[in-house]
């Protein structure tokens, strides 16, 4: 596949570096922007399993309709959202650039799928750290119901000074290791097996033919979705740690199989497609960009 197929020489690893950075922030803010009702949804589902008012999906729909402006309420922190994913796209895809121009001189000692693994979650690692200020202002803004009547803010900046004052400027990373757990090994396996199946697609075509928007589309929505129910868990705890809610003890609701699993409908749909969407035209404009 063409955007990360080959390491650029030395000289050009920068600016091909910077070149997948731009091209990722352009596909994740568009993405991002789009797919927000699928977050506020998850997020509802996840702090309502948590306070123990779980309730079925379409019921949380019309809660979050009816406590809000109607339809809008579902693209509620989606300036956050757009700012987050498109930043932390950016910041992804420059350093998975950097990081196979170096691994392109390597011995290759390790077999294909652990190093893509390796690149993967280390890249998504220095992106999610770097923006989990935001990530926790997205999740504030996100929530509805008895976890919002603890958070208002009017925009991001004002979101991000008031955490900072009234909790001080660690609570803005709150959070910031299961969502390590959930991201850094969601990146790790969806890009080995994003690279596996584009590859294996690679072989059965002719060498001539590029791959396509819907080949690029369905190796990335696979990927995706199995990366997602490997990394669930952790995203539960992600939710609960930034909206400062109790984890529960051995034997409560929040601690149970089925509370871990809260948000899992919305969390697959959402990240599967936003993931598949973001790599295909993350494939396509960098090719252009080139």
């Amino acid at each position: 596949f063409k955007g990360m197929a080959a390491a650029p020489p030395s000289h050009s690893r920068i600016a091909d570096a910077a070149r997948s950075a731009a091209a990722g922030s352009v596909a994740g803010a568009s993405v991002s922007a789009v797919l927000q009702p699928f977050d506020t949804l998850r997020t509802r589902l996840q702090a309502d399993a948590t306070t123990g008012t779980a309730r079925p999906v379409g019921a949380t729909l019309r809660a979050i309709a009816a406590e809000g402006h109607g339809v809008s309420s579902l693209w509620r922190g989606s300036t956050a959202t757009v700012l987050r994913v498109g930043g932390g796209a950016g910041l992804h895809f420059f350093s998975l650039q950097l990081l196979r121009g170096a691994a392109a001189g390597g011995s290759g000692q390790w077999p294909q799928w652990v190093g893509d693994a390796a690149m993967g979650g280390t890249a998504r690692a220095v992106a999610v750290f770097a923006m989990c200020p935001l990530t926790t202002v997205k999740t504030r803004m996100e929530a509805s119901g008895a976890a919002a009547s603890r958070f208002s803010y009017a925009s991001v900046p004002e979101a991000l000074a008031s955490i900072s004052r009234r909790e001080g400027v660690r609570a803005l990373w709150r959070g910031v290791l299961p969502a390590l757990g959930a991201n850094a090994p969601f990146s790790a396996v969806h890009y080995a097996c994003y690279s596996r199946l584009q590859a294996e697609i690679a072989r059965r075509r002719p060498a001539s033919s590029p791959s396509s928007p819907a080949t690029n589309f369905a190796a990335g929505g696979v990927a995706s979705a199995l990366a997602t129910l490997a990394t669930q868990p952790f995203d539960v705890l992600r939710t609960r740690a930034m909206l400062d809610l109790p984890g529960g003890g051995a034997g409560t609701q929040g601690m149970q199989l089925r509370a871990l699993l809260a948000g899992i409908g919305p969390r697959l749909v959402k990240r599967s497609l936003q993931t598949a969407l973001l790599w295909t035209m993350y494939e396509e404009v960098y090719r252009r960009w080139r």
